[in-house]
């Protein structure tokens, strides 16, 4: 159970960092190495494509994991939640102004986090929350998990000052590894839940 904990506090630690640079990042001027969108672009980009983006993974997600299965699919699922935050890496080394580039990149990024989310969600279902107490299991594993996006989200202010975007987004990057890596050889302790999805 403690693997599991761990697990779940890390699989989006990299989100938590990412998720409060992001949107200053791709709003702040070009001096500061940032990618100058205006509020308009910022809030099509954001609001309107990467919406429609976030709901089609979760779908498609859905339906990936009910083909194949969760223990299956698990390290896919981390590993495509996680690494598209690579993105705002290479933005940040290229400062791309072609809107088009941008959009693409951030409508990917979302497409990828939709997509994962749903991994985590059902593996708390599935391997926190069967027994007795199962809201209670359920909503402490999910606690924990916000608070993996809060507590780094704290820091990432200043590590993005003191850092600059660049550097910034690689620590994003390699704060996702340890969630990745747990991922190759979690076991799953409710294996019967596992074969049922595997099974569809």
């Amino acid at each position: 159970i403690y693997l599991y904990l761990i697990f779940i506090f890390l699989y989006r630690l990299g989100e938590g960092l990412a998720m409060k640079i992001a949107p200053i990042f791709l709003k702040d001027e070009i001096a500061k190495g940032g990618i100058a969108l205006s509020n308009e672009n910022y809030g099509l980009i954001y609001g309107t494509a990467g919406t429609i983006a976030f709901i089609l993974g979760s779908i498609l997600s859905g339906y990936y994991i009910s083909h194949f299965g969760l223990k299956k699919t698990l390290f896919s699922l981390v590993c495509i939640f996680n690494i598209p935050f690579a993105v705002y890496l290479l933005l940040a080394i290229f400062q791309p102004s072609n809107l088009w580039w941008i959009g693409t990149g951030i409508v990917f990024e979302y497409f990828s986090y939709g997509f994962g989310f749903v991994g985590i969600t059902l593996f708390m279902m599935q391997q926190i929350a069967p027994g007795k107490y199962q809201m209670a299991h359920y909503a402490f594993a999910n606690s924990l998990m916000n608070l993996s996006v809060m507590v780094p989200g704290m820091l990432s202010g200043k590590l993005a000052t003191a850092f600059g975007y660049q550097t910034f987004f690689i620590i994003v990057l390699l704060v996702t590894l340890p969630a990745i890596i747990m991922a190759i050889r979690l076991p799953f302790a409710h294996a019967v839940e596992a074969k049922k999805s595997d099974s569809k």
